[in-house]
């Protein structure tokens, strides 16, 4: 039996965060790709912001009411796997916990890094101060993301899992299609559903080429500051 579990603005979400995570990750290193790291970066925070009200607001298996993140769940879901599945149409208990911390550690990526630019008097909060040093904040944004990988990793390899040991389910699949060959109740958008998924997917679209024109970021100042930094080492280092 195929049950319709992934609304197409869940799956559309989800792979426009997929692509933004990793492009994020691939520009990050090149400080004159900075610009384009901190759009993508607004992007995903837009994502991440419809996916919070997505699960409250949004589809049966996409509310977080629907996570089965209990202790008893989890216990299940080791000890009986299949059991557990059948149980569990939509996120599996492992798959939920993976997902609630992607989704806050994201928003934490996001928020540090936009404070890191701020505390350099760069992007949409330049103007913007929380008191925190601009090497703590980008110590919290460099740990979230190493965090997040290990998260992702960990999903990749349970949808390996579940590749192997429950094939006839279609899980990868149905991150495509929507269906899982698995008992339940299928999914169907109300109006309001419509509405919100198009004002948050397209808000996550759009705010990339408006912040590639409209943010303040000043490479060369980037720059300047890491070769006084480097100077000031070198310096120390003749003392």
């Amino acid at each position: 039996m195929k049950t319709y579990i992934w609304s197409l603005p869940t799956r559309i979400s989800h792979w426009l965060l997929v692509i933004g995570m990793v492009a994020a990750y691939i520009v990050s290193e090149e400080e004159e790709l900075l610009h384009i790291h901190s759009s993508v970066g607004y992007a995903v925070g837009i994502l991440l912001i419809f996916r919070i009200i997505w699960g409250f607001a949004g589809p049966k298996y996409s509310r977080f009411s629907d996570f089965p993140i209990g202790y008893t769940a989890l216990k299940s879901f080791f000890t009986d796997m299949k059991k557990s599945k059948s149980q569990s149409p939509g996120h599996n208990p492992a798959a939920a916990l993976v997902m609630l911390g992607i989704i806050l550690l994201g928003l934490l990526i996001v928020i540090s890094g936009s404070l890191l630019l701020a505390s350099k008097g760069q992007g949409f909060f330049s103007s913007v101060s929380i008191g925190l040093s601009s090497g703590t904040l980008k110590e919290i944004h460099e740990i979230s993301v190493n965090v997040v990988i290990a998260l992702v990793i960990f999903h990749l390899l349970g949808n390996l899992v579940d590749f192997i040991y429950n094939r006839k389910v279609g899980t990868l699949q149905s991150m495509f299609t929507g269906y899982k060959n698995i008992e339940g109740e299928s999914v169907k958008l109300s109006t309001f559903q419509k509405i919100l998924a198009t004002i948050g997917i397209v808000s996550a679209i759009a705010i990339f080429p408006y912040s590639e024109i409209n943010q303040k970021i000043d490479v060369k100042s980037e720059n300047n500051e890491q070769q006084l930094k480097g100077n000031e080492d070198e310096d120390e280092d003749s003392d």
